[in-house]
């Protein structure tokens, strides 16, 4: 896979939850860094699906995802021979854009009717399978 379609996978992964990226970039390395991140990550599954989580789009949560997605393509990207900068840019437009998806796409099922639960867990799913694939490919 290429270094700078794997930076862009792990920006979606930060769109759809945003500690999942670091979890998944971070596991290669035994450290404390890595379990911190997969905890984080296994905590924002379960606050994802509260009624008082605020949007992804408010400033906050949307400039988080971002930066995950930037700097976890920026980390792909060099793991990879390529320039970090080139994986920071498409990371954070992967990270970006997958926000900006997801928050549309969970609304436009609720405003149909559907309960936000099916949404957020099939988000779950794509952001793992991703993880996973991108990490895989390496």
């Amino acid at each position: 896979m290429h270094p700078y379609l794997r930076a862009l996978g792990i920006g979606v992964v930060a769109g759809c939850r945003t500690f999942t990226a670091p979890a998944a970039t971070l596991q290669a390395g035994d450290n404390v860094w890595a379990g911190l991140a997969m905890l984080a990550a296994a905590g924002e599954y379960v606050i994802d699906k509260l009624p008082t989580t605020p949007s992804r789009l408010e400033i906050a949560p949307l400039a988080a995802r971002i930066v995950a997605g930037g700097l976890c393509g920026g980390t792909l990207a060099a793991r990879n021979d390529a320039s970090r900068v080139g994986g920071m840019l498409a990371g954070a437009l992967g990270a970006a854009s997958a926000a900006w998806i997801g928050a549309h796409a969970r609304g436009f099922l609720t405003r149909r009717g559907w309960p936000d639960w099916p949404g957020a867990l099939a988000e779950d799913a794509i952001a793992i399978r991703l993880a996973w694939l991108v990490n895989r490919a390496m």
